[in-house]
């Protein structure tokens, strides 16, 4: 019996793993009126990981700021609180899949696509002057999450969907549709439903492969479907995909850039993975065997 997208998603924490109590404690800091950046700063200090990756990723071409932050609260001050948690979710993020086996997709190569997508999404976000940005590179960064819920919880699924995929020329989503009747995009929309997350991210990643299908947040979903496309061109990594998706026409109409703009996108995304994949993948366990 093939297995339906609840079926998938109850094996996946419904925790944010050992970062989840400094996230409710942030939020609990934040909310209070009397707390001031000081105090939001001893939150993120009391893990030395954390304090050494917000340093680092404040200090990168990620921000590019002009001087050198030394303090976690100067990070913060020019970063944002909510850009903050919005770091802090993602590093969760990939804490809970780090022991994904490796049979299907090497996990380096997976987060590589996914920080780049996300790199992406963010510069686009911030080319289109939208608010919020660090939403957008969350959004990326999950985009393909799906897939990991499929490789981890239905091995047996994911090798039918691989020899389906490889006997055909057709994309890997695809293939998963014909074999699964649902796709990754579609397992992810449920885990991030689970997880409580905001709706323009879920419509995001539920609609990164059909943007303008999105019912409310057709924008953010068509940025992190032109970033998916950027980081598949410029093969940044994989997320078992060995095709480049097609670039939905109408989601490009959408967002009205000039085509020249694309090529320095592409160039602060080439200029910005490896000091992000340093920050976010530095501390994580390698993957169970």
């Amino acid at each position: 019996m093939k297995p339906t997208i609840q079926m998938l998603i109850r094996g996946i924490p419904h925790s944010l793993g050992s970062y989840g109590p400094i996230i409710r404690e942030l939020e609990d800091v934040i909310n209070n009126p009397q707390s001031n950046l000081l105090k939001v700063g001893e939150v993120i200090e009391k893990d030395p990981d954390l304090t050494v990756r917000l340093l680092r990723l404040g200090n990168s071409s990620f921000y590019g700021f002009p001087t050198r932050l030394e303090t976690v609260s100067e990070a913060i001050s020019l970063i944002g609180l909510m850009q903050v948690q919005d770091l802090l979710a993602a590093s969760s993020v990939m804490e809970v899949f780090a022991g994904v086996p490796e049979e299907f997709v090497s996990m380096e190569s997976f987060w590589r696509h996914s920080l780049a997508c996300g790199i992406g999404a963010r510069l686009l976000a911030i080319a289109r002057r939208l608010p919020k940005p660090e939403k957008f590179f969350v959004a990326g960064l999950v985009h393909d999450l799906g897939r990991l819920v499929l490789y981890s919880q239905a091995p047996e699924c994911a090798k039918e969907v691989f020899a389906c995929y490889r006997s055909q020329h057709q994309l890997l989503r695809q293939a998963e549709t014909k074999v699964l009747t649902f796709d990754h995009a579609q397992i992810g929309e449920a885990l991030l439903r689970t997880w409580h997350y905001p709706v323009p991210l879920i419509e995001a990643v539920a609609f990164h492969h059909h943007p303008m299908v999105a019912t409310s947040h057709p924008t953010g979903a068509a940025i992190v479907h032109l970033a998916d496309h950027l980081a598949n061109a410029m093969q940044m990594g994989s997320s078992g995909e060995r095709f480049v998706p097609p670039l939905n026409l109408k989601a490009w109409e959408h967002l009205g850039f000039a085509s020249d703009m694309l090529e320095s996108v592409m160039a602060a995304i080439d200029d910005q993975i490896e000091t992000v994949q340093q920050v976010f993948l530095a501390a994580q366990p390698p993957p169970s065997r």
